[in-house]
């Protein structure tokens, strides 16, 4: 009777060993992709798109911000530059693009009409889209 509670305790530590042999081998097989999933690379975040008009309007301003956002939205985790607009913003008046949107706030910040260069860009903190000039 003491033989074969020693040989299943034995048994037992056989099984354990081969359990945690498998589970740290199955951890470092599938540490390179746990790696890639946890940090994203620098190489695949996209360029800021770069788009010049000869005037631009509201409108167009407006269905930038929205690209912007669709762009980036809840999926994206960090700061980001969506578009460089380059023209005549002249005719932008900032209260109508401003403030709440779906999902997201527009905030124009610094935004000066006279100047013919503008980014717009997605800051994660408060999903907001912010048209700098």
């Amino acid at each position: 009777m003491k033989g074969d509670l020693a040989l299943d305790t034995i048994v037992g530590w056989i099984i354990l060993l081969v359990m945690a042999v498998v589970v740290i081998g199955i951890i470092f097989h599938y540490s390179d992709t746990a790696k890639n999933i946890l940090v994203t690379d620098p190489e695949e975040q996209p360029e800021a798109e770069s788009f010049e008009y000869e005037v631009i309007s509201e409108s167009q301003m407006k269905t930038l911000i929205q690209s912007c956002w669709a762009k980036t939205g809840e999926n994206f985790n960090k700061d980001f530059i969506c578009f460089i607009v380059k023209g005549d913003m002249s005719s932008i008046a900032p209260e109508y693009l401003e403030g709440e949107q779906e999902g997201y706030t527009v905030v124009m910040d610094e935004f000066d009409n006279t100047k013919t260069m503008a980014t717009i860009e997605f800051e994660d903190i408060g999903n907001k889209v912010i048209v700098k000039t």
